[in-house]
């Protein structure tokens, strides 16, 4: 009998780096992965975050400075334990 294999993958559409403890950073919520890439870019296409770590999300900084309110896109790439590969592009809004 196999193993059942439970997949979440969340993420939401707003995050309020404030420094309040509430939604201070965009991390989407994944679980039963092994691998992913997290890429954030601003209005003019510059890549302003990424990350391969899935507990490390964009606290809304670029090079250490706030950005400023905005809607950002971003790609997400997971590869879940059992070998299947997903993609998602979107969006997500920075509030202040």
């Amino acid at each position: 009998m196999s193993p059942i294999v439970t997949e979440l993958l969340e993420i939401p559409n707003a995050f309020t780096p404030n420094d309040d403890g509430k939604n201070d950073v965009f991390l989407p919520k994944i679980f039963g992965i092994d691998d992913m890439n997290l890429k954030i870019y601003n209005r003019f296409g510059q890549l302003v975050f990424e990350s391969y770590n899935p507990s490390f999300g964009w606290d809304g900084k670029f090079q250490g400075a706030p950005q400023p309110i905005d809607v950002y896109a971003y790609t997400l790439i997971v590869k879940f334990a059992d070998g299947r590969t997903e993609s998602r592009k979107g969006s997500v809004t920075l509030i202040r």
